[in-house]
Protein backbone atom coordinates (compact mmCIF):
# COMPACT_ATOMS: atom_id res chain seq x y z
CA UNK A 1 0.00 0.00 0.00
CA UNK A 2 2.92 2.37 0.72
CA UNK A 3 3.97 1.95 -2.84
CA UNK A 4 0.74 3.11 -4.17
CA UNK A 5 0.34 5.72 -2.02
CA UNK A 6 3.53 7.18 -2.81
CA UNK A 7 2.56 6.91 -6.60
CA UNK A 8 -0.91 8.43 -5.99
CA UNK A 9 1.11 11.47 -4.16
CA UNK A 10 3.26 11.63 -7.20
CA UNK A 11 0.85 11.82 -9.83
CA UNK A 12 -1.60 14.36 -7.81
CA UNK A 13 1.74 16.75 -7.75
CA UNK A 14 1.74 16.59 -11.44
CA UNK A 15 -0.08 19.62 -12.81
CA UNK A 16 -2.86 19.22 -15.70
CA UNK A 17 -0.77 20.32 -19.06
CA UNK A 18 1.72 18.43 -17.87
CA UNK A 19 -0.68 15.27 -16.90
CA UNK A 20 -1.91 15.90 -20.90
CA UNK A 21 1.19 15.31 -22.11
CA UNK A 22 1.90 11.92 -20.56
CA UNK A 23 -1.46 10.80 -20.67
CA UNK A 24 -1.43 11.29 -24.83
CA UNK A 25 2.14 10.09 -25.26
CA UNK A 26 1.22 7.27 -23.72
CA UNK A 27 -1.97 6.69 -26.07
CA UNK A 28 0.14 7.67 -29.17
CA UNK A 29 2.39 4.95 -28.28
CA UNK A 30 0.02 2.09 -27.22
CA UNK A 31 -1.58 2.83 -30.23
CA UNK A 32 1.22 2.51 -32.06
CA UNK A 33 2.57 -0.57 -31.32
CA UNK A 34 -0.72 -2.06 -31.70
CA UNK A 35 -0.59 -0.79 -35.13
CA UNK A 36 3.11 -1.83 -36.02
CA UNK A 37 4.53 1.75 -35.81
CA UNK A 38 2.13 3.05 -38.71
CA UNK A 39 1.45 6.12 -36.69
CA UNK A 40 4.83 6.55 -35.92
CA UNK A 41 5.87 6.45 -40.13
CA UNK A 42 2.68 8.91 -40.07
CA UNK A 43 2.99 11.58 -37.81
CA UNK A 44 7.34 11.77 -36.89
CA UNK A 45 8.53 14.37 -39.13
CA UNK A 46 11.24 13.79 -41.66
CA UNK A 47 12.18 16.23 -44.16
CA UNK A 48 11.68 14.42 -46.93
CA UNK A 49 8.18 13.25 -46.67
CA UNK A 50 7.00 16.43 -44.81
CA UNK A 51 8.16 18.92 -48.10
CA UNK A 52 8.67 16.50 -51.24
CA UNK A 53 5.48 14.56 -50.66
CA UNK A 54 3.69 17.66 -49.02
CA UNK A 55 2.97 15.99 -46.31
CA UNK A 56 2.43 18.83 -43.42
CA UNK A 57 0.99 17.33 -41.05
CA UNK A 58 3.85 15.81 -39.87
CA UNK A 59 5.29 19.45 -38.33
CA UNK A 60 2.38 19.63 -36.01
CA UNK A 61 2.02 16.48 -33.67
CA UNK A 62 5.30 14.45 -33.82
CA UNK A 63 6.23 15.08 -30.54
CA UNK A 64 3.64 12.57 -28.74
CA UNK A 65 4.80 9.92 -30.89
CA UNK A 66 8.08 8.28 -29.60
CA UNK A 67 8.37 4.75 -31.15
CA UNK A 68 9.12 2.57 -28.50
CA UNK A 69 9.15 2.36 -24.78
CA UNK A 70 12.84 2.70 -24.41
CA UNK A 71 12.28 6.24 -26.22
CA UNK A 72 9.16 7.41 -24.52
CA UNK A 73 10.68 6.47 -21.22
CA UNK A 74 13.56 9.13 -21.63
CA UNK A 75 12.27 11.79 -23.15
CA UNK A 76 9.01 11.93 -21.16
CA UNK A 77 11.34 11.66 -17.42
CA UNK A 78 13.30 14.59 -19.13
CA UNK A 79 9.92 16.74 -19.83
CA UNK A 80 8.13 15.84 -16.90
CA UNK A 81 11.23 17.45 -14.81
CA UNK A 82 10.90 20.55 -16.58
CA UNK A 83 7.21 21.06 -18.03
CA UNK A 84 5.98 21.03 -14.13
CA UNK A 85 8.05 23.93 -13.16
CA UNK A 86 7.27 26.19 -16.28
CA UNK A 87 3.54 25.26 -16.09
CA UNK A 88 3.62 26.49 -12.42
CA UNK A 89 5.26 29.73 -13.23
CA UNK A 90 3.28 30.54 -16.02
CA UNK A 91 -0.44 28.64 -15.95
CA UNK A 92 -1.95 25.81 -17.88
CA UNK A 93 -3.37 27.84 -20.77
CA UNK A 94 -0.01 29.64 -21.35
CA UNK A 95 1.83 26.26 -21.34
CA UNK A 96 -0.53 24.53 -23.28
CA UNK A 97 -0.14 26.82 -26.30
CA UNK A 98 3.65 27.27 -25.68
CA UNK A 99 4.29 23.23 -25.98
CA UNK A 100 2.59 23.69 -29.52
CA UNK A 101 3.91 26.47 -30.67
CA UNK A 102 6.90 25.42 -29.58
CA UNK A 103 7.10 22.46 -31.49
CA UNK A 104 5.89 24.00 -34.50
CA UNK A 105 8.30 26.07 -34.62
CA UNK A 106 11.08 24.01 -34.20
CA UNK A 107 9.94 21.26 -36.94
CA UNK A 108 10.24 24.48 -39.53
CA UNK A 109 13.61 25.47 -38.37
CA UNK A 110 14.66 21.78 -38.30
CA UNK A 111 13.41 20.65 -41.88
CA UNK A 112 14.95 24.50 -43.15
CA UNK A 113 18.53 23.06 -41.43
CA UNK A 114 18.33 19.47 -42.84
CA UNK A 115 17.56 21.28 -45.94
CA UNK A 116 20.84 23.56 -45.50
CA UNK A 117 22.84 20.11 -44.83
CA UNK A 118 21.73 18.50 -47.55
CA UNK A 119 24.00 19.83 -49.93
CA UNK A 120 26.73 18.02 -47.74
CA UNK A 121 24.99 15.05 -47.27
CA UNK A 122 21.47 13.87 -48.44
CA UNK A 123 21.16 11.28 -45.65
CA UNK A 124 19.63 14.47 -43.19
CA UNK A 125 16.29 14.83 -45.23
CA UNK A 126 15.48 11.38 -44.02
CA UNK A 127 16.50 11.75 -40.41
CA UNK A 128 13.57 11.87 -38.15
CA UNK A 129 12.32 14.22 -35.65
CA UNK A 130 9.68 13.18 -32.33
CA UNK A 131 9.18 13.55 -28.81
CA UNK A 132 9.23 15.30 -26.73
CA UNK A 133 13.24 15.83 -26.59
CA UNK A 134 12.96 19.39 -28.05
CA UNK A 135 10.60 21.38 -26.25
CA UNK A 136 12.45 19.84 -22.97
CA UNK A 137 15.84 20.67 -24.32
CA UNK A 138 14.40 24.21 -24.46
CA UNK A 139 13.55 23.81 -21.07
CA UNK A 140 16.56 23.42 -20.34
CA UNK A 141 18.42 25.65 -21.92
CA UNK A 142 16.47 28.36 -20.43
CA UNK A 143 17.56 27.20 -16.99
CA UNK A 144 20.78 27.06 -17.82
CA UNK A 145 20.98 30.51 -19.33
CA UNK A 146 19.20 32.37 -16.60
CA UNK A 147 20.64 30.11 -13.64
CA UNK A 148 23.36 28.51 -14.97
CA UNK A 149 25.36 27.79 -11.61
CA UNK A 150 22.19 26.37 -9.74
CA UNK A 151 22.34 22.54 -8.97
CA UNK A 152 19.81 20.59 -10.49
CA UNK A 153 18.65 16.81 -10.29
CA UNK A 154 19.33 15.13 -13.29
CA UNK A 155 16.62 13.67 -14.41
CA UNK A 156 15.42 10.54 -12.34
CA UNK A 157 19.19 9.86 -10.99
CA UNK A 158 20.48 10.15 -8.00
CA UNK A 159 23.16 13.03 -8.41
CA UNK A 160 23.05 16.31 -9.40
CA UNK A 161 24.37 18.55 -12.03
CA UNK A 162 24.96 22.49 -12.20
CA UNK A 163 22.46 24.04 -14.91
CA UNK A 164 25.20 24.98 -17.15
CA UNK A 165 26.33 21.44 -17.82
CA UNK A 166 22.39 20.11 -18.35
CA UNK A 167 21.89 20.77 -21.79
CA UNK A 168 25.24 19.06 -22.89
CA UNK A 169 25.06 15.85 -20.95
CA UNK A 170 21.32 15.32 -22.20
CA UNK A 171 22.51 16.71 -25.78
CA UNK A 172 24.83 13.78 -25.57
CA UNK A 173 22.26 10.64 -23.80
CA UNK A 174 20.09 11.77 -26.60
CA UNK A 175 22.64 11.46 -29.76
CA UNK A 176 23.40 7.96 -28.17
CA UNK A 177 19.90 6.69 -27.94
CA UNK A 178 19.32 8.02 -31.63
CA UNK A 179 21.85 9.35 -33.90
CA UNK A 180 21.91 12.31 -35.11
CA UNK A 181 19.63 14.66 -33.00
CA UNK A 182 19.19 17.47 -35.14
CA UNK A 183 16.00 18.71 -34.56
CA UNK A 184 17.77 19.16 -30.82
CA UNK A 185 20.31 21.51 -32.60
CA UNK A 186 16.96 23.34 -33.79
CA UNK A 187 15.63 23.73 -30.40
CA UNK A 188 19.11 24.79 -28.96
CA UNK A 189 18.46 27.79 -31.68
CA UNK A 190 15.09 28.83 -30.68
CA UNK A 191 16.18 28.57 -27.31
CA UNK A 192 19.10 31.18 -27.39
CA UNK A 193 16.45 33.55 -29.17
CA UNK A 194 13.48 33.06 -26.82
CA UNK A 195 16.05 33.71 -24.16
CA UNK A 196 17.01 37.07 -25.64
CA UNK A 197 14.48 38.41 -26.80
CA UNK A 198 11.36 37.02 -24.81
CA UNK A 199 13.56 36.41 -21.31
CA UNK A 200 13.24 32.63 -21.98
CA UNK A 201 9.07 32.48 -22.16
CA UNK A 202 7.72 33.38 -25.46
CA UNK A 203 3.92 32.43 -24.42
CA UNK A 204 3.52 35.63 -22.37
CA UNK A 205 -0.06 36.09 -22.72
CA UNK A 206 -2.54 39.08 -21.63
CA UNK A 207 -4.08 38.23 -18.14
CA UNK A 208 -8.00 38.67 -20.07
CA UNK A 209 -7.07 36.61 -22.55
CA UNK A 210 -5.86 33.48 -20.45
CA UNK A 211 -8.63 34.37 -18.34
CA UNK A 212 -11.30 34.03 -21.04
CA UNK A 213 -10.09 31.04 -22.41
CA UNK A 214 -9.66 29.18 -18.80
CA UNK A 215 -13.75 29.50 -18.58
CA UNK A 216 -14.38 28.46 -22.32
CA UNK A 217 -14.77 25.21 -23.45
CA UNK A 218 -13.08 22.46 -22.75
CA UNK A 219 -11.32 24.23 -20.02
CA UNK A 220 -13.87 25.25 -18.19
CA UNK A 221 -15.08 21.90 -17.14
CA UNK A 222 -11.13 21.67 -15.75
CA UNK A 223 -10.33 25.14 -14.33
CA UNK A 224 -10.91 23.98 -11.14
CA UNK A 225 -9.31 21.44 -10.56
CA UNK A 226 -6.15 21.62 -8.18
CA UNK A 227 -3.99 20.75 -10.62
CA UNK A 228 -4.89 23.28 -12.71
CA UNK A 229 -2.75 26.71 -12.82
CA UNK A 230 -4.99 29.76 -13.52
CA UNK A 231 -3.86 32.78 -14.54
CA UNK A 232 -4.19 34.14 -10.81
CA UNK A 233 -1.43 31.53 -9.29
CA UNK A 234 1.34 31.93 -11.69
CA UNK A 235 4.31 32.59 -10.02
CA UNK A 236 5.35 35.16 -13.13
CA UNK A 237 3.54 38.74 -14.11
CA UNK A 238 1.58 39.02 -17.63
CA UNK A 239 3.48 41.30 -19.64
CA UNK A 240 0.10 42.18 -21.36
CA UNK A 241 -1.79 42.93 -17.93
CA UNK A 242 -4.41 45.67 -17.83
CA UNK A 243 -2.48 47.86 -15.69
CA UNK A 244 0.55 47.68 -18.22
CA UNK A 245 -2.08 47.97 -21.48
CA UNK A 246 -3.18 51.58 -19.86
CA UNK A 247 -0.07 52.98 -18.96
CA UNK A 248 1.37 51.94 -22.56
CA UNK A 249 -1.69 53.60 -24.32
CA UNK A 250 -0.80 56.64 -21.90
CA UNK A 251 2.63 57.01 -22.55
CA UNK A 252 1.93 56.68 -26.64
CA UNK A 253 -0.96 59.40 -25.91
CA UNK A 254 2.09 61.33 -24.24
CA UNK A 255 4.54 60.78 -27.03
CA UNK A 256 2.09 61.74 -30.15
CA UNK A 257 0.86 64.82 -28.12
CA UNK A 258 4.53 65.88 -27.63
CA UNK A 259 5.21 65.08 -31.19
CA UNK A 260 1.76 66.85 -32.68
CA UNK A 261 2.84 70.32 -30.32
CA UNK A 262 6.87 70.40 -31.63
CA UNK A 263 5.39 70.08 -35.27
CA UNK A 264 2.81 73.12 -34.77
CA UNK A 265 5.74 74.92 -33.56
CA UNK A 266 7.98 74.11 -35.93
CA UNK A 267 4.96 75.35 -38.75
CA UNK A 268 4.62 78.84 -36.42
Amino acid sequence: MLIIDKIIAIWQSITFGTKFVLITSTICCILDLLTNDSLFDIFVDIPNKTIYQIELWRLLIPQFFHGDIYNITISLLGFLFCAIEVEKSYGTIPFFCDIFFKNLIIQIIYVLLCFSLSYLTLEVLDTESFGFWNITFIYMMNKALSDYDEPQKFLCFPFSLQSKYYPPAFFLIMNIIEFPRLDLIAAAFFALIEYQLFDGFMMKLSKGFVTKIEYSFPFKFFQSRQDFITCDQVNHSFVLDEAKQSQYHLEIGSISTTEAKEQDQQQI
